[in-house]
């Protein structure tokens, strides 16, 4: 993630800042610095009697000045103190007449002494009281930006391992810690798996408890950081604990105790925030899963105890009765239990249908074939009674369509058996194919009762059903299956109001054979 432009202005101003020494570690008055503050003062004296015929007394004097304010940044007020006592010495014997003497005949040139020795010693003392307070308030900008970066990376955060994995970034780049979380029960304290950064292998999962996990973290002896605790709490309740190891003392010595809470302070709520939020995704897929086995249950028990017992009725003259039975009755009682066989085989391939599109376990197989020969394989699929009653309108000349002829068909027979269902019965259901663009186009149209437009959408999910099929036998799996297939063959199927009343179902397949879906919409 790159960093803000609030990041990158501070990073350039602390370098700015430390090149010059105000961020530079408080200066220690070392018997170094009094020789190199000494040193400099015969170099500066040096430099203004090579310039002295150039120039006055006075503007030589500006030197001394300079390598005050350099010296108090760089080595303290000790250091810088002795530079103005030796330099005002020089000075007055080298640059105020009469020279090389420590006497003068004029009192402004005395006056210009004392006043450069009190600026040297002011300017010492604001220099070191300026480097405090530029540390202090670029300490506080440092804090401020790393608990925005915090804050931006929690809030980008979708899931709860990815508010972990900003959690333990953050210990690690701005404490130089090492670190895991262990999440909390808040019935009985028991830990949930944790989280911990690449660099520290402690086995907290194995602990299983928090108070586990302690023991745990107290008997990591492994190199030399120290190893700490910290509970992340919000509320009043206990969310979970940070553990802490310190691979770097240092970055950690830098580090204000107040800085290490607000991040735990913004940690904690964000946390429970994902983990709650994961619970309710939890608790909806469980609810979810529940009202769809309550509806297969009610559509499977209505749908295929209805066969059955056509089937049992139609079978038991036959088998129960002892004298002979008329042939023509026996044939039509057979005709009434086959067609019922064949609709309970077609509730079951769709039951086994939609199982297979829910555990994703569809194999496609795509072969180029001629959509008139699909189109008839449905059709003698349909059975013959049904089969009355469509009429197929396909031109001789369409191209090969690469598709799973197998899931293609059943996607037709569905079709054509939702569409004559919802007929009148004297209603003629019409299925008619079209090169379009790109793609082969196949249109099943029917006369019923149409579907509203707020039902489009919703009649191809998994037992739903339109506003005007309450009536009829079905468990509103057909079209979820149709959708199903389709887009395992990388098309699309839609529903349009038919001019005149009625339904078109609509569903595309591609003539090449690519990966991408057919992009809604036309």
């Amino acid at each position: 993630m790159p960093k803000p432009l609030s990041t990158r202005i501070y990073s350039l101003r602390a370098a700015f800042l430390n090149a010059v020494g105000i961020l530079q570690p408080a200066p220690s008055s070392t018997w170094a610095s009094y020789v190199k503050s000494l040193l400099l003062v015969g170099l500066l004296t040096v430099a203004g009697l090579f310039i002295e015929p150039l120039a006055a007394p006075t503007n030589t004097a500006m030197l001394y000045l300079f390598s005050v304010l350099y010296i108090a940044l760089r080595w303290g007020s000790g250091p810088a103190l002795v530079f103005s006592c030796a330099g005002a010495v020089a000075f007055d014997f080298c640059f105020i007449p009469p020279q090389r003497t420590f006497t003068t005949n004029d009192t402004w040139y005395l006056i210009t002494l004392i006043a450069f020795l009190s600026i040297g010693v002011i300017t010492s003392v604001l220099a070191s009281s300026t480097r405090e307070q530029a540390r202090a308030a670029i300490d506080r900008e440092a804090q401020t930006s790393a608990l925005y970066s915090l804050t931006r990376s929690l809030s980008a955060a979708r899931s709860l391992q990815q508010v972990l994995l900003a959690a333990v970034g953050h210990m690690k780049e701005v404490f130089g810690c090492e670190s895991a979380v262990l999440l909390a029960d808040g019935a009985g304290g028991d830990g949930t798996p944790c989280f911990q950064s690449s660099g520290w292998d402690l086995p907290l999962a194995e602990a299983g408890t928090i108070s586990g996990a302690h023991q745990h973290v107290g008997a990591d002896t492994r190199g030399s950081g120290k190893a700490e605790t910290l509970p992340l709490a919000t509320g009043g309740r206990l969310v979970g604990t940070l553990f802490l190891k310190s691979t770097d003392p240092r970055i950690c010595a830098r580090q204000p105790t107040s800085l290490l809470e607000a991040s735990i302070t913004q940690i904690a709520p964000t946390a429970e925030r994902a983990l709650l939020e994961e619970k309710a995704k939890e608790a909806e897929v469980l609810r979810r899963a529940n009202e769809l086995q309550r509806a297969l249950l009610t559509s499977v028990s209505h749908d295929l105890q209805t066969p059955l017992a056509a089937i049992l009725s139609a079978l038991s003259p036959v088998a129960e009765t002892s004298a002979a039975v008329d042939p023509a009755i026996t044939r039509e009682l057979a005709r009434i239990a086959q067609a019922e066989a064949r609709r309970l085989h077609v509730l079951i391939g769709n039951l086994l249908d939609i199982s297979r599109l829910e555990a994703g376990s569809v194999a496609v197989s795509k072969e180029p074939y001629d959509v008139q020969d699909v189109i008839g394989v449905a059709l003698e699929q349909l059975g013959e009674h049904r089969r009355g009653q469509v009429a197929a309108v396909v031109p001789p000349d369409l191209p090969l369509v690469p598709m799973d002829v197998v899931l293609i068909t059943q996607v037709i027979v569905n079709l054509l058996d939702n569409a004559i269902k919802y007929s009148p019965d004297s209603g003629t259901v019409s299925i008619e194919a079209a090169e379009i663009g790109d793609s082969l186009e196949i249109r099943v149209l029917d006369r019923g009762s149409g579907v509203a437009s707020a039902d489009r959408e919703r009649i191809f999910r998994k037992f739903v059903r339109g506003s005007g099929g309450s009536g009829l036998p079905g468990m509103g799996i057909g079209l979820a299956i149709c959708k199903g297939f389709v887009e395992a063959n990388h098309g699309r199927i839609w529903v349009d109001e038919r001019a005149g009343g009625g339904s078109v179902f609509h569903f595309a397949l591609p003539l090449r054979d690519r990966k991408e879906r057919i992009p809604p919409g036309r």
